[in-house]
């Protein structure tokens, strides 16, 4: 009967979701309170054993003997790390990189294209798309019009690198994979890492093919191509320099640059736990670029892109502690595992991550990774693969996730580019493919997940 209504649990929450009957936050709280009710009348079990189960997924629960860590560590990361490259990204730490591209870019569609790319890279560090959007839109949008280049190009050109840099640790989909699955984020971001930086670089390759595919039908000669003139130039700096000029510092340039590298150089190298580091980094960085005034402005500033999240991974303490506390996980991983071949064994890693990839595109993002990946991963543990590996293998799809029609900023970037979503999800999944395989190519060669 568990087996059931742990079915019943996730298919409900999938559709609350997919409907869009329910937030996130409601429906990580609400759908299993009562489907938990359930599972204590059918068992006999006392209702108040609901808070305790909620309190192990939100701080820690004992298994075999050791601690399995609840959500507040992964809330504790997100939450400084939004703050943190939100400060970073206001002080205007990234805009000498931006408009270097920008003026370098002049009126050569090669690098044009090349700088597009490099500009959504760098705006997109803090892990927010409609920022990016935004931004590289009013960059480069009059450009690309003026000089007559594909406006779909310039749209894949601002969500390849979004799709690439969501999964650092304080974006939605790690954050989400950790939690469901009980992974240490740092960890997880490290296995993950060689195969986020080798995509880079094919989508900077890609750029650089679109380009040279702009030149050819625009019959651009290198040697003699005309210039953007210099108003232009400035027209496309100033919508860098201009977004929300007010808290830009760019006296502090060399000292923030120092600072957002000792802390990922830090996070990477595993010093401390992510939360503590981006939790010192941000009051450093508070306290040296703004007075108390302006201080508290920033923080209100950036309250909204650090309280849905956060709010979303408290909520998630009820789906994976109710989930697991009651038993209904371990049910149904084992009906799974009565119908799958033994043989499958640790060939299941690499064939669940490109099959979950058009459920990570199609689905809400935590509906996916709650709802399916927090299911699958005990299968996989059953057939020799760790909780670590199926984490890994849970981020393949995605390379795929910036074609999905539940993400409202992709509609915002198609209204701009005068684009039909239909086709620029054609052209996206055309680019974005040999990713699926640089991810999976990558992860095995590092150990990170088995072949």
């Amino acid at each position: 009967m568990l087996t059931a209504l742990g079915y019943g649990m996730i298919i409900m929450f999938l559709v609350l979701l997919t409907k869009k009957k329910l937030n996130v936050f409601t429906a990580l709280i609400l759908v299993p309170i009562v489907f938990g009710v359930a599972a204590c009348l059918i068992t006999g079990k006392d209702f108040t054993l609901i808070f305790d189960w909620i309190k192990q997924g939100m701080f820690f629960s004992m298994k075999n003997g050791k601690p399995k860590m609840g959500i507040m560590s992964g809330l504790v990361l997100i939450l400084f790390a939004i703050l943190f490259f939100g400060i970073m990204l206001k002080a205007g730490l990234f805009d000498p990189l931006c408009i270097f591209f920008i003026k370098k870019a002049k009126g050569d569609p090669l690098k044009v294209c090349v700088a597009t790319i490099m500009v959504a890279s760098m705006v997109t560090l803090d892990g927010d798309t409609t920022t990016t959007i935004v931004v590289c839109t009013s960059a480069f949008l009059a450009l690309f019009k003026r000089m007559g280049l594909k406006l779909s190009y310039l749209a894949v050109l601002i969500t390849l690198p979004i799709g690439i840099f969501n999964q650092l640790p304080w974006g939605g989909p790690l954050v989400a994979n950790s939690i469901a699955l009980g992974v240490d984020m740092s960890f997880l971001f490290r296995q993950i890492l060689p195969g986020m930086l080798v995509a880079e670089l094919y989508v900077i390759g890609v750029a650089a093919w679109l380009g040279m595919k702009e030149r050819k039908r625009l019959n651009y000669d290198p040697a003699h191509g005309h210039k953007v003139t210099p108003e232009q130039i400035e027209e496309m700096v100033s919508s860098v320099k201009n977004f929300e000029p007010e808290f830009k510092r760019p006296q502090y340039f060399w000292f923030n640059l120092v600072l957002a590298c000792t802390v990922v150089g830090c996070l990477i190298g595993d010093v401390a736990h992510g939360g503590i580091l981006f939790m010192i980094g941000s009051a450093i960085g508070l306290v040296v670029n703004y007075n108390l005034e302006d201080q508290m402005d920033l923080i209100r500033n950036c309250a909204s892109d650090v309280l849905i999240p956060s709010l979303a991974t408290f909520a998630a303490a009820s789906f994976t502690g109710i989930l697991g506390g009651s038993g209904m996980s371990t049910a149904i991983a084992n009906s799974i595992i009565s119908i799958l071949p033994q043989s499958l064994g640790v060939h299941m890693a690499p064939i669940y991550a490109l099959l979950a990839a058009p459920a990570i595109c199609f689905l809400p993002q935590d509906a996916f990774y709650f709802g399916i990946a927090a299911i699958v991963a005990p299968v996989g543990n059953q057939l020799g693969i760790s909780t670590e590996q199926m984490a890994v293998a849970s981020m393949v799809g995605q390379a795929w996730r910036l074609a999905s029609p539940v993400i409202p900023a992709l509609y915002l970037l198609c209204e701009r580019c005068e684009l039909n979503f239909f086709d620029y999800q054609k052209l996206f999944f055309k680019l974005t493919w040999p990713i699926l395989f640089i991810y999976l190519f990558m992860h095995v060669i590092t150990g990170a997940m088995p072949i």
